[in-house]
């Protein structure tokens, strides 16, 4: 059930031991009585659940730093060195499948860290160099990426919702030809923005194939050259967006274009 959208799903008594709901979203999810037991429900997203009757025994959930003896100070300085270095010296970042909430880790950088999986709620990351960071499946709802490099990152199912990006930088990126070359593109695919903030932010040459930009403040937001196939875009604030082109097929909520009259 990876990446399953559960909400308003009624569970009652259902055997779900084993099952694997990474990246699935569980928001008013009927589960009493339900067995999860061994179940893997890292990166699941979890709102108005009650697990007071669930069998959650032996069940795969993201840990804390904390939890596993890990300092976040430690990690920071060994991915500095390995980002310096090309990976000749020092470790990278690998918080995959961690549970980082409301963690401050502002200004650093954190260029091909490894996100995925991750439950990010509320982390500030302001500031950041994350680029090419892999953000796959993160719980990023409510975090704090306002003017962080995301250049290249991939953000394929995460959910952002809420989310404040204000004048982030999501562009592309060229790789150098030591490391094989050519233009590395953000992936957004199918990621959740709604609600977030995105105004002022650099969105060139990205994929936001069926991305939810459902209430979104755009404002001013540059999308120049990406991919918006399938996004939603209702109800989301486009004054001064930039669509200039973008492929914008089976897309809905984007204001309808206007036309000056000839002379």
């Amino acid at each position: 059930m990876t990446g399953c959208n559960l909400e308003g799903t009624d569970f009652t008594d259902a055997n779900l031991s084993g099952a694997v709901f990474h990246g699935a979203t569980f928001v008013s999810t009927t589960l009493d009585g339900a067995d999860l037991s061994g179940a893997d429900l890292i990166g699941a997203m979890f709102d108005n659940v009650d697990f007071s009757k669930v069998d959650l025994s032996d069940a795969k959930i993201a840990k804390s730093l904390e939890s596993v003896d890990i300092s976040m100070k430690d990690v920071l300085s060994k991915h500095v060195d390995w980002v310096r270095t090309n990976g000749k010296k020092g470790t990278r970042a690998v918080f995959a499948k961690m549970d980082l909430t409301n963690q401050v880790i502002a200004g650093v950088n954190l260029s091909a860290a490894d996100f995925s999986l991750a439950t990010l709620k509320g982390i500030n990351l302001s500031k950041s160099e994350c680029l090419m960071s892999d953000f796959s499946y993160a719980d990023l709802r409510g975090a704090n990426l306002s003017r962080a490099d995301l250049r290249g990152s991939k953000f394929t199912r995460a959910n952002l919702s809420g989310a404040n990006l204000v004048a982030v930088d999501l562009s592309d990126v060229m790789v150098s030809s030591r490391a094989g070359g050519g233009e590395w593109r953000a992936n957004l695919d199918h990621a959740k923005l709604r609600g977030a903030l995105l105004n002022g932010a650099t969105l060139r040459n990205a994929d936001f194939s069926n991305c939810d930009f459902t209430e979104a403040d755009l404002r001013d937001a540059d999308f120049r050259g990406s991919l918006l196939t399938d996004a939603n875009f209702t109800d989301a604030d486009m004054r001064g967006t930039n669509f200039e082109n973008t492929d914008k097929r089976g897309a809905v909520g984007l204001p309808k274009p206007t036309y000056e009259d000839e002379d």
